[in-house]
């Protein structure tokens, strides 16, 4: 290989790897003292090159730029200073999945305030003079910038080891990250260390957004791309650990420019591939350690009685079948737009319901179900356009297909728990997007499957059914998702799911008394991936093209925010977090522009004001009801739920 070549090459990866250091160990950082994963990493980042743009409109030169590298991570400070003291702070006692749905608002918040603020245009951020040229070694022509990037970035990690591990306040900082509560216990000042780290990491992801929009472009959004990357140098290198994100970013870096010159096809899947790798074999990463793992039930024991096992009561039959009647008759009075909608509700409750059989009711926290939704999807495509497949025949076969891909992942997955399981399956589901996104040949790439046909339904000698009318899907999907949830239902209440429940209150105990903790979870990742599956096989049938973003990361945190907004510990929860989700995304679309920001304030007062979702409040002002309306609980419940 030409040694000019090589140079330039391995420069390129050593930038990239600066880039990804930068915002990781802030990531990581953040992480080992405050146990948060952040989600708004990224869009600190994204402020820091922001800030630069904006003091280079006014400061030109190389002193203009020089004070915006240094003002924009300390802006960026201040505003993490106040997230972390006005929001954060109120959660740090919630399970990890409410802290993840908080920094996502703020995601969605910060993209469009940015775009108020600087517009939704692309920016390109011009770079002195001085550091615009390139210079020549080994024969390879390589831009100053690029070096100066390449050299800031050590620097900066011999800085972030000085301050650590030679000043007081951080072996504090590793002190507490190693036990918190022996730390708490000395009589250190967590609020305020909180703070200061929550900060520091900002200014990191500040100051890698400063360096990276020079040679980046700059446009709202590119936070949510980097944060991604950014969890998979951290998981690599291991969670919380330092020089494991120096490591993991190297890797990163490397990998991604070795992947664009020899596989440029499938460079994308190089880098879960690796995640993948070392998750199955190293479950904390590289450098890291095995984390503390608390069971939900330990850390918020007041959002468990929020769950109403039916085991307990019955419901009024009226109260149970009359929401079924009046959906059935919805089509007599309501338009297409509105059947349309529901359509959408039925098909992201089915994939909700069935997620939450693995948090509400298992404890593990999936972040890759659009991996079986996009299989589901797919395999109906597939099977509709080039196989000649009849409809309900390709229906039939996208939960089979999907349980099969939930049954490989699952062997894989369930042998870890908490962050751990949550970062592989999220690299799994990644890695399937990946494939799909660049099989151009099976999938079409990510121009996605067109004109799916979906052909009329036989009913053996008595006619067929025609699914062309959006009248027809809506009855068609609401009754194979009824039936789906009944379904859901009885497996949840049975004595499968009671077992599920336990290993989820304390798996261990559930270990000690035989129960194979391993063969159960696996077995609910299945039938969740099954469900999961068949609600992407509606969707496709419904929608009748389908391409790689349903399969997306972000796809998969839909059912989370869904959930979380019904209430985990609820059966209903999910299905009520469903309405209100698809509503909010399609009036506040048609309604405003500025969607994001609206759906990220109301994400962010339910996390703060309703932890236990709304099935949770209702749940709660009914039992209040209920006891003082003793005739209406006696006619509602065969056995007092309040009891």
């Amino acid at each position: 290989m030409d040694l000019s070549f090589l140079t330039v090459q391995v420069l390129s990866a050593l930038r990239q790897a600066a880039f990804l250091f930068l915002i990781s160990s802030g990531l990581t950082l953040i992480f080992g003292v405050l146990n948060i994963l952040n989600f708004a990493h990224g869009a600190l980042y994204m402020l820091g090159a922001y800030f630069v743009y904006a003091v280079t409109l006014h400061l030109t030169g190389p002193a203009g730029f020089l004070v915006a590298i240094l003002v924009a991570p300390l802006g960026v400070a201040l505003i993490a200073t106040v997230i972390e003291t006005g929001l954060l702070r109120r959660i740090y006692r919630q399970e990890e999945i409410y802290q993840l749905l908080l920094t996502y608002a703020l995601v969605l918040i910060i993209d469009d305030l940015c775009k108020i603020v600087f517009g939704p245009e692309f920016k390109s951020i011009p770079k002195p003079e001085m550091l615009s040229g390139s210079v020549t070694i080994f024969g390879g022509i390589v831009p100053v910038y690029t070096l100066l990037v390449v050299v800031l970035a050590p620097a900066v990690a011999l800085l972030l080891w000085y301050l650590l591990y030679k000043t007081k306040t951080g072996k504090v900082v590793r002190a507490t990250s190693s036990d918190r509560e022996m730390a708490d216990a000395l009589g250190i000042n967590m609020s305020a260390l909180f703070t200061l780290v929550f900060a520091f990491g900002a200014v990191l992801a500040g100051l890698g957004g400063a360096l990276a929009g020079p040679v980046r472009t700059v446009f709202p959004g590119v936070g949510t791309e980097v944060i991604i990357e950014s969890f998979v140098v951290v998981v690599i290198g291991g969670l919380g650990n330092l020089w494991g994100a120096l490591i993991g970013s190297i890797l990163i870096g490397s990998l991604e420019t070795i992947g664009i010159i020899v596989f440029p096809e499938f460079e994308m899947s190089l880098i879960y591939l690796l995640m993948v790798a070392v998750l199955v074999v190293r479950p904390w990463g590289l450098f890291g350690r095995p984390l503390k793992v608390k069971a939900l039930s330990e850390k918020n024991l007041a959002m468990e009685a929020q769950e109403i096992s039916p085991v307990h009561f019955s419901v009024h039959p009226l109260l149970r079948w009359a929401p079924v009647l009046l959906l059935l008759l919805v089509p007599l009075f309501a338009g297409r737009f509105y059947m349309y909608l529901l359509t959408q509700i039925f098909i992201a409750s089915l994939m909700a319901i069935a997620f939450n059989l693995l948090l509400g009711t298992t404890g593990l926290l999936s972040f890759g179900q659009a991996a079986f939704f996009g299989v589901g999807a797919y395999t109906v495509g597939l099977l509709l356009t080039k196989g000649g497949f009849e409809t309900l025949t390709a229906l039939a076969l996208a939960p089979v297909v999907a349980a099969v891909a939930a049954g490989i992942i699952g062997f894989f997955c369930v042998r870890l728990s908490g962050v751990h399981f949550a970062m592989l399956t999220l690299a799994f589901g990644q890695l399937v997007f990946t494939v799909v996104y660049k099989w151009y040949g099976l999938t079409g790439g990510d121009n996605g499957i067109q004109g799916i046909p979906v052909k009329p339904i036989p009913l053996g000698g008595l006619g067929t059914v025609d699914l062309g009318s959006t009248q027809a899907m809506y009855w068609f999907v609401l009754v194979v998702v009824g039936l789906c949830v009944e379904l859901i239902r009885r497996f949840r209440s049975s004595p499968f799911g009671a077992t599920l429940k336990a290993i989820r209150e304390n798996g261990q105990r559930a270990s000690f008394l035989g129960v194979n903790i391993h063969l159960y979870q696996w077995t609910a990742f299945v039938v969740a991936g099954a469900f999961t599956g068949l609600a992407g096989g509606l969707f496709a049938m419904m929608e009748k093209a389908i391409s790689p973003e349903i399969i997306h990361w972000s796809k998969s945190a839909e059912p989370v925010f869904m959930t979380i907004i019904g209430g985990i510990y609820t059966f209903a929860g999910p299905a009520v977090g469903a309405v209100v989700y698809v509503i909010l995304n399609s009036y506040l679309v048609a309604w405003t522009e500025k969607w994001a920001l609206v759906l990220g304030l109301v994400l962010l007062t339910l996390v703060l004001l309703l932890p236990g979702g709304v099935v949770g409040f209702v749940n709660e002002k009914a039992r209040q009801t209920l006891g003082k309306l003793r005739w209406l609980r006696k006619w509602s419940f065969s056995k007092s739920a309040t009891s």
